[in-house]
């Protein structure tokens, strides 16, 4: 049951429309890419200094993989000069103008003790075995 309109009819019922094969191609579905970190969207969630070694913890909550976490070590810098910058971005470069990291490390416990470790016995010892 429906309601019919005067002058108003469809093609499928004037006659019958001619067998067609048609392929339908559906693009498959793509995964999507873990979002950048935003870098002016962070939290310093643990820190460490080391004499020129900073040490951080970063949860980025735009940021998909590993739940928005980094760990980053930076040299010649302070938690406080750090901050001050306003924005911080994980990615490694050649800026003069911003900090960038020394090296990052795997974004859980595991990695952050490794990070520690790394800090007090490759850099700190070896720099003091050769001072």
């Amino acid at each position: 049951m429906g309601f019919h309109f005067l002058g108003s009819s469809s093609s499928y019922d004037e006659k019958p429309l001619p067998a067609v094969n048609v392929t339908v191609q559906i693009p498959p579905v793509k995964q999507p890419q873990p979002a950048n970190p935003d870098p002016y969207n962070f939290r310093i969630v643990k820190s460490k200094q080391v004499g020129k070694w900073l040490l951080v913890k970063v949860k980025y909550p735009d940021c998909t993989n590993y739940e928005g976490m980094k760990i980053l070590l930076y040299k010649g810098i302070t938690l406080k000069q750090l901050t001050k910058q306003g924005h911080l971005d994980p990615h490694f470069s050649n800026s003069k103008k911003f900090h960038s990291p020394f090296a990052r490390f795997e974004p859980t416990d595991k990695g952050w003790d490794f990070a520690v470790d790394f800090v007090y016995d490759k850099i700190i010892r070896k720099i003091s075995k050769y001072a």
